[in-house]
């Protein structure tokens, strides 16, 4: 599985519990589009072709029409965005991710409830 962390994701830490699974992990800045508008990253992204796309975007799906996207889309609904924050998220959705159906979107939130 090939993973995509957005621009808000850049801590090495947070590629972890993916490349412990044995996937394949990059945020936007590995990929030289740091800066790029949302809808360019993912266009970007499903053309690499990415199978997952992370992000702490909360409004992402309100801001972009997805009707059609092919990826897996994973939004982290924490109230902190600093590593040690999001890492628990991260382990949680490395063990699911793979489960997940192509061009779904999901939440996932400080107590690790999926939507």
């Amino acid at each position: 599985m090939l993973i995509l962390l957005d621009e808000n994701l850049l801590s090495r830490k947070l590629k972890q519990p993916f490349l412990t699974k044995g996937y394949d992990v990059y945020n936007v800045e590995d990929m030289g589009w740091r800066g790029f508008k949302d809808r360019e990253i993912l266009d970007l992204a499903e053309n690499y072709p990415f199978d997952a796309f992370i992000t702490a975007d909360k409004n992402l799906h309100y801001q972009q029409n997805l009707t059609g996207n092919i990826l897996r889309i994973v939004i982290l609904n924490s109230r902190s965005t600093r590593p040690d924050s999001l890492l628990p998220l991260m382990e949680q959705i490395s063990e699911v991710i793979v489960s997940l159906s192509a061009g779904i979107l999901i939440s996932i939130n400080d107590e690790g409830l999926i939507k």
